[in-house]
């Protein structure tokens, strides 16, 4: 009597755990929701690719085409920002930043910055300069544009993918 009143209770236990286990288990998210986006080789990934848990085919990892299109600017989408105040930056990119001929004086002097810190300027009067910096989204830019010739540029990054 005692065996069977614990074999019994022991798969009405059961049943009650498998039922609430039904209940709260829903449908499994698709591998593409998941980020594992790519199929086929992986020979061209630089790290270990991660494969799907639902299905194998399915696999994410950093391609290495990725990596290069991924941190070259795009020159066809190329922003000019205004000169004399702060911009923040939506989307990684570049910064083009450049100054030609300025009057002599401190205070006259082109200098750009990033996050509030001065990146770059001019060290004559009739001196060029200008550069290329890699930016994120949210950084703080500015060139306060006191130069006779200056120019201001932001590029997204190229952001194709190599699926």
């Amino acid at each position: 009597m005692k065996l069977s009143l614990i074999i019994t209770t022991g798969m009405l236990t059961a049943a009650i755990a498998y039922n609430a286990y039904a209940l709260t288990c829903g449908a499994q998210p698709s591998c593409d929701s998941l980020g594992y986006t790519y199929t086929g080789s992986t020979s061209d990934c630089v790290n270990t690719p991660m494969k799907c848990p639902f299905n194998s085919s399915y696999f994410n990892c950093v391609k290495k085409a990725d990596i290069f299109n991924n941190s070259v600017p795009d020159l066809s989408k190329g922003k000019t920002l205004s000169l004399g105040i702060t911009h923040t930056i939506t989307e990684d990119g570049w910064l083009q930043a450049g100054s030609a001929g300025h009057k002599s004086g401190a205070d006259d002097k082109p200098f750009w910055y990033i996050n509030g810190q001065a990146v770059g300027t001019l060290i004559g009067k009739d001196d060029e300069n200008s550069a290329f910096y890699p930016v994120i989204k949210g950084d703080r830019v500015m060139h306060n544009g006191k130069a006779m010739y200056n120019y201001f540029t932001f590029y997204p990054n190229r952001k194709t993918n190599s699926n």
